[in-house]
């Protein structure tokens, strides 16, 4: 029989306390993990990025957001830490009976149950697997600090005047590729165009000001694209919350630009740019035109040469590559 983890073994604990209908909410929910729960618990999912959100809710009930109350909460940290106190403050305010925060020692969990051992009673803590997981009755924290962890958290304009939110990519101010990309795809654009990993919609806000016919967003992050919602108000601008890999192949577009990830978590993984430049070659028409920045070191170039033409890439000063190219006939 296997041993239970770390957040399985801390429910298991508390559960004596409460009643057999009890409701769990599990914020930033994780592929890994398996919430089996005692068995009269009801089990809610919160989890923003599309392609987990759509691998979770063959099992579980998923939302991209938390949108209800519930007995008890548990919160897996994320990368940022406001972001991480801002889905705390969420909880805090929408839990009853238990507030559970979990992480790795690599995610930061230490300093998060250094800074709640000074604002509320610790009910237990449980250290297992390079991790730690502990819990504290809601009530009893203080409500101006709550209030702040959600005041920073929440989506406000950034300090280039574009509202953007924490745990985006580059929430704070216009990356630097981006606007290299921007810069390079001026007066290149025509007909419709696609936006693959729009983000908080900088680049297809940058493209609307070209005389082209339509522009969709496809974004993964769901709070990402509530913000691009904000930032363009074109009528020619379309949004689509979605696992970038599941457009349709039969969308077909004249161009497409695009500042793809390259990180899970905290790991490079060049594969997720390599699988953008996949789709962005199925979804676009014949001659249709790629337009992509990217770090230097980024080994995309075999992969764009197998499939397009006139494949040109042009090497910025600041560490990024504009790549460019054509769909073959």
């Amino acid at each position: 029989m296997n041993r239970p983890d770390r957040l399985s073994e801390i429910v298991n604990k508390i559960s004596v306390s409460l009643p057999k209908e009890t409701k769990i909410t599990i914020i930033n929910a994780r592929l890994e993990s398996a919430y089996d729960f005692p068995n009269d618990w009801e089990v809610v999912l919160v989890q923003s990025f599309a392609p987990f959100y759509d691998k979770l809710m063959n099992s579980y009930r998923v939302y991209p957001e938390i949108v209800e109350t519930s007995d008890v909460s548990v919160v897996n940290i994320p990368k940022s830490k406001k972001e991480g106190y801002g889905k705390i403050a969420e909880a805090i305010k929408l839990t009853k009976q238990f507030v559970i925060v979990n992480g790795g020692k690599l995610e930061g969990i230490d300093s998060y149950l250094k800074k709640f051992s000074k604002l509320v009673d610790i009910e237990s803590v449980i250290i297992k697997d390079h991790g730690k997981v502990f819990c504290f009755d809601p009530k009893k924290i203080n409500n101006e600090v709550v209030y702040e962890w959600e005041k920073n958290s929440k989506i406000l304009k950034n300090e280039a005047g574009f509202f953007s939110v924490e745990g985006a990519f580059s929430p704070r101010l216009i990356d630097t590729g981006s606007k290299a990309l921007a810069s390079y795809f001026s007066d290149k654009l025509f007909g419709r165009v696609a936006d693959l990993g729009a983000g908080w919609g900088w680049l297809s806000f940058e493209a609307l000001k070209q005389n082209i016919d339509q522009l969709d967003l496809y974004e993964g992050y769901y709070a990402s694209l509530q913000c691009a919602k904000l930032n363009i108000r074109d009528d020619r601008a379309n949004y689509f919350w979605i696992d970038v890999m599941k457009i349709d192949k039969k969308s077909y577009y004249n161009a497409v630009i695009m500042n793809p990830p390259f990180h899970n978590g905290n790991d490079s993984n060049p594969n997720l740019g390599i699988d953008f430049i996949r789709k962005a070659e199925e979804i676009l028409s014949i001659g249709g035109k790629l337009f992509m920045v990217a770090n230097r070191k980024l080994p995309y170039e075999k992969e764009v040469n197998k499939l397009f033409e006139e494949v040109q890439v042009h090497q910025s000063y600041s560490g990024f590559k504009i790549i460019s190219a054509k769909k073959p006939m």
